[in-house]
């Protein structure tokens, strides 16, 4: 791959200000084709498509074949007013798409425009993996948000993956994504549909469509330009280095222990010798640090173990089946069935004082060998002799190379059961269904963990060899308190629905008949999850309370009125309302109003207000109870040890303040170290609430082209969030509060559990253009763009607090959790040039980002000053061809990344280090696609 600022690359897009899909139809013989009303994302009275006052998008699913997407992730991630991330690293949840950046709990996300059961373990958003890609027909995304009709829970906006009504004959479809780099990362997909009957002529029509996909692992030493120290130093960040004093090390470091105490005097028994262990496997280096704690040692290469993609693989299968009955009536039930597993690799379990020994308290504890062990350095075991030690204990820092990287196993199923009825009867159109769906997640250690409290007493008893292979005995005692092949967290959602909808013309108006819709709807949600003991046991690479099982239940009961009224020819308003009770926060009644003017042809003008209530999830309620866990980055303790910048760790000294002078203080335990944090559910929070407001103009000026530009604001009060540690560390005297210390000054814990915090207001506008032009003799071109410019993201920390504004940068508050982060883009956008001729058909693809202020340590940093990054504009080329060859049988080539450009460097630390922009780019490179189907 070639870094992206060196890499000249043609620019045949863009302005700012330019204008996003609406979909074209294209061609006599469909213009003169009937227009049938249709029900359409947003409403639920039936009216043609393109008298729509709803700003929605509609991407059919030869788009998304022609825009060179393989699944549904990635799907997800292409919507321009999303902020979507594709799952890197562990990922497990998998991925949730994320509107406007209001966060995934914000985004509804329906299958046929019903709802889903949430992921397991968050229990707030839909996992889009789980929806079968093969069976899709379109996805429509209404940008508008609080819809009257599904829910005033969609703050943010509906995305309605919507399926194929009926489907005869059979599809086999088999794709590749092969990466032009060395190491993994490729994809294989497998998929088929298959169909049978005719609802017009047999009354009847059952079709199946299965897909399944493998994605294999990539390591980052594969790819070596995301860890290339001078560009990391370039950042101002802190590169893959040696110069470390952390728990992987292996064989062990020590520290020399006198009186109970640290002397403050390390070394390796390998040092002397440069560190080559006795291993099969070399992945030890010597340490460059010198000083206390970290001279003489040996630590495990940073840039080994480290995976950028885990190795993941899911299947779907959905199956319909459609009735014919009574006159016009369809009956149709729907079976949804979905699993997936990712396997994450990560570095091998570490053991010593660095890392924890009890995850409840957040506790940790030397490992300590003395000289009665026969594996003690100069002992009868043969390890070897280290000069100046004289017998005294020593306290260990030790990794388990010796067994490999640690493999996580993260499984999710999810299944789903719809039987539905629409119709007319007595001159009312109605559609009815009941709905069960179910999602299950299990986490388990798959390969090479151990019980953290046995490998202690291990090595305290003389069995274990910290220093070098393990004898039989050793092996047959790090097998006997292994934890491999067990599920230590499960979490179950289960969704039970029931809705009817009646919809109807009444009068006539003098642009129409007036349509009437009334609804009701209900459905009851259950959360249950269990953390095993063994958690505790193992400690390493577990999330979750061990030993809890926190459950909830909610019932929720809607009704909701719609009234259209086409006042004239040329104005439409459409008014509703809805009202919901729910089982634990009472009722709440929220209207929406829209209209649609269009005083010509080639002018439209529209927009919607709208009033949204989203309720706390069962999770954010009853979920896992107040705990103490260490803190997901390093800090300085800011009264132990002060620092002029505390935002930024390792700056701190410990503290010379005679009032602590008698607690024996250790750096490493109050500086540049995780602190303990107060986390879990808040049974106190209260609902959400927002205003939404669009107004927009849709314009035809000459045949086939068609451009819109909607303006959109959210106005968001109660916001529910957790205040990130940057923040609270970022002004400790504003957030002082939340040090809870015990009575000798001794840091007890930070509180960092979940709050009804200050408001959220954004505002921008969707640009939208497409145009198509036939030509006689060279076939069809087509150009379209969907982009999104965002002026404002401001947050509250606190309710009458000041107003920060996250466009460009990342918005914290948004995320509603401290452990990743949302990006406010300026301007995104997709750009499609393509050219049909014949059999052929060819599209290039712009996907872009503009620039954004990285995820500096400090809001107040300046160009220069450490740890201060921005990212410059990224822009990836994609390019999809296909062709048919006769009727049933079509061939895809493509290549993503068609400039093979690197993805940019990030300071955001995940993990603690200096990564790739995860939320603009991927860390796979230029890769090539094939595909292929086959129709019979």
């Amino acid at each position: 791959m070639k870094y992206q600022k060196r890499i000249p690359q043609p620019r045949f897009i863009l302005s700012a200000v330019a204008v996003a899909v609406l979909a074209l139809t294209n061609g006599a013989a469909a213009q003169e084709a009937p227009m049938q009303r249709v029900e359409v994302t947003g409403s639920s009275i039936k009216r043609l498509a393109s008298e729509n006052a709803l700003p929605l998008t509609t991407i059919k699913s030869e788009e998304l074949v022609n825009r060179g997407l393989t699944t549904m992730s990635e799907v997800a991630v292409a919507l321009t007013v999303a902020s979507t991330n594709e799952p890197v690293g562990g990922g497990g949840s998998g991925t949730m798409i994320n509107m406007r950046g209001l966060n995934t709990n914000r985004t509804l996300v329906l299958l046929n425009g019903r709802r889903l059961a949430n992921e397991a373990l968050g229990d707030s958003s839909v996992n889009v993996d789980v929806i079968p890609m093969a069976a899709i027909d379109r996805v429509e995304v209404l940008r508008d948000g609080a819809s009257a009709l599904y829910g005033t829970d969609a703050i943010a906006g509906v995305v309605n993956f919507i399926t194929k009504k009926s489907i005869t004959g059979v599809t086999l479809s088999a794709s590749g994504v092969k990466p032009e780099a060395s190491g993994g990362g490729s994809q294989k997909r497998f998929g088929f549909v298959a169909g049978k009957g005719s609802l017009a002529d047999d009354g009847w029509n059952v079709y199946t469509a299965f897909d399944i996909q493998r994605r294999d692992s990539l390591l980052q030493r594969d790819r070596p330009n995301i860890t290339d120290p001078d560009k990391l130093l370039s950042l101002g960040g802190t590169p893959f280095t040696q110069n470390t004093s952390g728990g992987a090390s292996s064989p062990a470091n020590f520290t020399i222990y006198r009186n109970g105490k640290s002397a403050n005097i390390t070394g390796n028994p390998y040092f002397a010798a440069g560190c080559v262990t006795p291993y099969a496997v070399q992945t030890t280096v010597p340490s460059t640090r010198t000083n206390a704690n970290g001279g003489k040692t040996c630590i495990t290469d940073p840039t080994y173990y480290p995976e950028l993609l885990p190795q993941a693989q899911q299947a779907t299968l959905f199956t319909k089946g459609s009735l014919a009955h009574g006159d016009g009536k369809v009956l149709t039930i729907e079976l949804q069935l979905a699993k997936s597993y990712i396997d994450a690799s990560d570095a091998p379990q570490p053991f010593g004082a660095s890392t924890d020994y009890d995850r409840l308290t957040a506790s940790r504890q030397p490992l300590m060998i003395t000289k009665a062990s026969k594996w003690y350095p100069g002992g009868s075991g043969g390890v070897p002799a280290v000069a100046g030690l004289n017998g005294e204990d020593l306290a260990l820092t030790w990794s388990l190379d010796e067994l490999g990287a640690v493999t996580n196993h993260d499984e999710q199923e999810n299944h789903r059961l719809v039987v539905a009825d629409e119709g007319m009867v007595a001159g009312w159109d109605y559609r009815a269904g009941v709905s069960y769906a179910y999602s299950q997640r299990n986490i388990g250690f798959k390969d090479n963990f151990v019980r953290t409290p046995g490998l202690y007493a291990g090595v305290a008893n003389g069995t274990l060899n910290p220093f070098g292979p393990q004898d039989a005995a050793g092996a047959a005692y790090l097998e006997s308190i292994s934890a491999d092949g067990m599920d230590y967290r499960k979490a179950d959602v289960r969704y039970y629905g029931a809705d009817v909808n009646f919809s109807r013309t009444l009068m006539d108006l003098k642009g129409g008949a007036l349509g009437l819709a009334v609804g009701a709807d209900w459905h009851r949600e259950t959360f249950e999850e269990q953390v095993d003991m063994l958690a505790n046991e193992v400690v390493y690479k577990v999330s979750g309370t061990p030993g809890a099982n926190p459950s909830g239940a909610r019932r929720v009961a809607g009704m909701y009125a719609e009234l259209d009224a086409p006042l004239t020819k040329e104005l439409n308003v459409n008014v509703a309302v809805r009202g919901d009770h729910f089982s634990d926060f009472g009722s709440t009644f929220n209207p929406k109003a829209s209209f649609r003017y269009q005083p010509m042809k080639e002018v439209m003008l529209r927009g919607t207000v709208s009033r949204g209530f989203r309720a706390p999830t069962l999770p954010e309620l009853y979920g896992t109870p107040r705990q103490l866990v260490p803190s997901s980055s390093n800090w300085d303790d800011p009264l132990l040890c002060p620092s002029a910048t505390p935002g930024v760790a390792g700056t701190g000294t410990l503290t010379t303040d005679p009032r602590f002078a008698n607690l024996g203080l250790d750096a490493s335990r109050v500086c540049n170290t995780r602190l303990t944090t107060l986390t879990g559910a808040n049974p106190d929070l209260g609902p959400e609430k927002a205003k939404t407001y669009t107004v927009g103009m849709v314009v035809e000026p000459v045949k086939n082209l068609v451009a819109s530009v909607d303006f959109w604001k959210i106005d968001m009060t109660g916001t529910i969030a957790q205040i990130s540690e940057e923040t609270i560390f970022g002004n400790v005297d504003q957030y002082g509060d939340l040090f809870v210390r015990n009575p000798d000054g001794t840091l007890q814990y930070i509180t960092k559990t979940r709050l009804n915090m200050g408001g959220l207001r954004t505002q921008g506008i969707d640009l939208n253009v497409a145009y198509v032009y036939p030509t006689t003799n060279w076939g069809r071109f087509g150009f379209s763009l969907d982009g999104t410019f965002t002026d404002k993201y401001e947050g509250q920390n606190e309710v009458g607090g000041p107003w920060n504004d996250s466009v460009g940068k990342n918005g914290a508050l948004s995320t509603a959790a401290t452990s990743a982060n949302t990006y406010i883009f300026k301007w995104k956008h997709q750009a499609r040039v393509n050219w049909s001729y014949g059999p052929f058909f060819a599209q290039l693809t712009q996907q872009y980002a503009s620039s954004y202020e990285d995820t500096n340590a400090l809001a107040t940093q300046k160009p220069g000053q450490p740890f201060y990054n921005v990212i410059d504009p990224y822009r990836v080329y994609n390019l999809s061809t296909s062709w048919k060859f006769g009727k049933g049988i079509k061939v895809g080539f493509g290549v993503n990344n068609l400039f093979d450009v690197d993805p940019p460097l990030s300071n955001q630390r995940l993990s603690s280090r200096v990564v790739f922009a995860r939320n603009v780019a991927k860390p796979i490179g230029r890769t090539y696609t094939l595909r292929a189907d086959y129709s019979f």
